[in-house]
């Protein structure tokens, strides 16, 4: 990004300063100040469509003071309801389904200076206009009757005709922020109540441009936005005897923004190095800043606090396959055996090596089962098996160099966005590294918005750095899975490719029905793997992708389209895996102490819990910003406060009274355990609280004629005896601090920086945080390689 320096002005100036909504904010100077650092730059034209949430040049996503109808955890795949209190779904006998949504009555739209109360036609309004004119969520909805499909049965029900249904569109709706206040975008849906779809859709071009006032709907609402600057402030409690931020601590009971100062300031830094130097200068409190070792070594020097986890994301290399000997699967795979991973990761830092080519990052493969799992097969490090595959098929060395049967040198050219260092430094080392096997690699730089939006997604490459996943877990592996084939667009899906088991045999899968929870559901067409012979077959990716859409996590159906997915990746090596990220966040030690979370029994243990209380994996449907995880959901808090989270965890109460939210942070069941080391960690008393007795019984009842819809009632019975130690045991032990120590070596060949943390994990791979150990000789290894 352009080196550009801003200063942070004081929070004096901030107070005075003319603000595009002046709003009187009192600052209480007493409670810590939330400065995010966002090392990017705010693209604001006061005119412009701004808060248009169908306008390209919003900014709705960056003003994030809209909540949706609930959120939803990827790591537990467990729904937090928000604007929506409960929602139904009626599977009818033709394979469509009505969505009922119901949602919560007494919340308002907030401006600063009135209020407009909250209704179903708020919801109707940013779903009829994003159907009809926009073309959402097709083909599983027919556009042309969006007018007919979307019924408001009352001021707080709404409901939905899909025609084609798939388990996941709750799962896509749900998490939608309601930005569009009826009132203000009635004008619009009137104009688009008189169309058919083809002039709607000529007509969104309109909606793109118009230009709504600003409205909240939030605990929070906008207070000052700049080109530089987005402040946003706690609602208050009560505005002319409506409830507002009384109405919201209901929604969220565990929030904890109080213990905070009542204006978030959102600082558009530009970029990493005036993020960093931010920090050092203790003008920000806060930030998820892409940073290299030896930058977060520089930080820890300075009393900065970082904490590292987990990116969730995967990358690596992908080469066409319309080519010899690229067009060979066994080739491919040789390719995936012949880079060192390890020296590629040290190249940078904060990666963690990626071996397998499957769809999912290593650190979460113990969420899959058993049976899926044999089909997460990592790739060897094995040059000497690589050079024995390209000799099968013709190939040759001679003088340290690889040619094709032709007496043609082998090379392969790497095309990569430029502006992405860290990806340009670690594909470099592997550009070497093949070059060093015989192939001669060469890796170009390009610009980054000409990278991602003309020369990838159009294939114009022979190889090119490339995502692999973005799945968090076995539960929501469907996000990305959905349509995995964009990471890879040089394949063309719409044809079939070759498919094979990785024990080398060919067995067909035919699935013309899928199994969920609503019932079973008829694909289009349910051949998915045929075979030509027993050791061969092909792939059909759209039946596949059409049976996947349908199938639900925990079932059988899903497994197996698992199974079948992983094992194509495996076959074929789409994308060549380099790493998976890990990524830094920086924080004032006095504004808050996030490490509670990352004790070895709760990394072990409960690593989806640890996972969800860093903003930037927040829920779906909530902003990576600081206060939705920490001040809505009471996850931490200001040195020498215990969090809402932790108190409850050690009360008991978590389980006891909140059940509901146990699950969906990941903590399900009763855990003395997690109660003792929560409550050391603060030197509080905690109440053990235990499980004897768990019976669930589920009935689901079918009811099919050929004039009633077919209705999918569950009713789940759970019988659960819980035991509440009768006296509060207190913790006596002793708690050390926990912090990130990064420490930085000098050695003749290379700088080393060693990051380390007393939290590491043996029991799983998720351990954490310090993923990234630059091993002295490895790094001297590539000092001399690059003379």
């Amino acid at each position: 990004m352009e080196a550009r320096t801003y200063i942070l002005i004081s929070v004096m100036v901030i107070m005075v300063m003319v603000a595009a909504y002046s709003i009187n904010v009192v600052y209480a100077q007493q409670k810590p100040q939330i400065i995010q650092a966002i090392p990017g730059t705010l693209i604001y034209v006061p005119s412009g469509p701004n808060f248009n949430p169908y306008a390209p040049s919003n900014i709705v996503g960056s003003v994030a003071t809209w909540v949706p109808l609930a959120f939803y955890n990827p790591f537990t795949g467990q729904f937090y309801p928000v604007l929506a209190k409960n929602w139904t779904i009626q599977i009818l006998p033709n394979g469509s389904a009505l969505f009922t949504i119901y949602l919560r009555k007494g919340l308002y739209w907030f401006n600063g200076s009135a209020v407009i109360p909250f209704t179903a036609w708020d919801v109707y309004a940013y779903f009829y206009i994003g159907m009809k004119a926009f073309w959402w969520y097709s083909p599983w909805i027919n556009n042309s009757l969006t007018d007919e499909d979307i019924r408001v049965l009352n001021n707080y029900t709404i409901q939905f005709l899909f025609q084609k249904w798939t388990t996941f569109i709750p799962y896509w709706m749900l998490p939608s922020w309601i930005s569009t206040p009826y009132a203000v975008w009635k004008p619009i849906i009137d104009k688009l109540r008189t169309m058919n779809l083809t002039q709607a859709v000529k007509y969104s071009t309109n909606i793109t441009e118009f230009v709504p006032s600003y409205w909240a709907l939030s605990p929070y609402y906008l207070t000052y936005l700049s080109s530089t600057y987005i402040d946003i402030t706690l609602e208050p409690m009560y505005y002319n005897g409506v409830p507002l931020l009384a109405r919201w601590e209901e929604i969220f009971p565990f929030a904890n923004w109080n213990d905070y100062n009542p204006t978030i300031v959102n600082w558009y830094v530009a970029g990493n190095t005036q993020a960093m130097s931010a920090f050092l200068a203790g003008k920000a409190t806060w930030g998820g800043i892409g940073l290299s070792e030896q930058q977060v070594g520089v930080l820890n020097k300075s009393g900065v606090g970082v904490y590292l986890w987990f990116d969730y994301s995967a990358w690596g290399i992908t080469i066409t396959p319309y080519t010899f000997p690229f067009n060979i699967p066994e080739v491919r795979q040789a390719l995936c055996d012949v880079i060192n991973r390890s020296e590629v990761v040290a190249a940078w830092g904060l990666n963690y090596p990626m071996y397998a080519p499957e769809p999912a990052p290593p650190y979460t493969w113990s969420t899959y089962p058993p049976s899926v799992r044999q089909f997460l097969i990592p790739c060897e490090y094995n040059p000497s098996y690589a050079a024995q595959v390209l000799q099968k098929y013709g190939l040759y060395e001679k003088g340290g160099q690889w040619y094709l049967p032709n007496g043609t040198q082998l090379t392969i050219t790497i095309l990569g966005p430029s502006g992405w260092t860290d990806w340009m430094t670690m594909t470099s080392d592997a550009a070497e590294q093949l070059s060093a096997f015989g192939i001669k690699t060469q890796l170009i730089g390009q610009d980054v918005g000409i990278y991602w939006g003309t020369t990838f997604p159009k294939a114009q490459f022979e190889a090119a750095i490339a995502w692999l996943t973005f799945a968090k877990a076995y539960s929501s592996a469907w996000s990305f899975l959905s349509w995995p084939f964009w990471s890879f667009p040089e394949f063309n899906v719409s044809v079939p490719w070759t498919f094979q088991w990785p024990n080398g045999t060919c067995s067909p899968v035919y699935m013309p029905v899928i199994h969920t929870p609503y019932g079973p559901m008829t694909t289009p067409n349910g051949t998915i793997v045929w075979c030509i012979n027993s050791t061969l077959g092909y792939i059909n990716f759209t039946n596949w992708v059409w049976a996947f859409d349908l199938s639900y996590p925990g079932t059988p159906d899903y497994d197996e389209l698992l199974d079948v997915i992983f094992s194509w990746y495996h076959y074929w090596v789409p994308v060549i895996p380099l790493a998976a990220k890990i990524e830094p966040f920086e924080y004032l030690k006095s504004f808050i102490d996030p490490l509670w979370v990352y004790q070895p029994y709760i990394v072990d243990n409960y690593p989806w819990f640890t996972a969800f209380t860093v903003p930037y994996y927040s829920a779906w449907g909530a902003s990576t910003a600081f206060a939705y995880v920490y001040a809505w959901l009471g996850a931490v808090a200001p040195p020498g406060v215990v969090p809402p989270v932790a108190q409850a965890i050690a009360n008991g109460s978590i389980w006891t009274k909140y059940e509901w939210y146990a699950k969906y942070l990941g903590i399900p069941t009763p855990d003395p355990k997690l109660q003792e080391v929560v409550a050391s960690y603060f030197h509080i008393p905690y109440t053990p609280v235990t499980t004897t007795t768990t019976t669930t019984t589920t009935t689901t009842t079918t009811t099919t004629t050929t004039t009633t819809p077919v209705t999918t009632t569950t009713s789940t019975t759970t019988t659960t005896t819980t035991t509440t130690a009768v006296s509060t045991v207190t913790s006596t032990a002793t708690v050390t601090s926990t912090a990130t120590t990064t420490a930085v070596t000098t050695t003749t060949a290379v700088s080393t920086v060693t990051v380390t943390k007393p939290v590491i994990s043996t029991a799983l791979v998720i351990g954490i945080v310090v993923i990234v150990i630059v091993i002295a000789a490895v790094a001297a290894v590539i000092a001399m390689r690059r003379r």
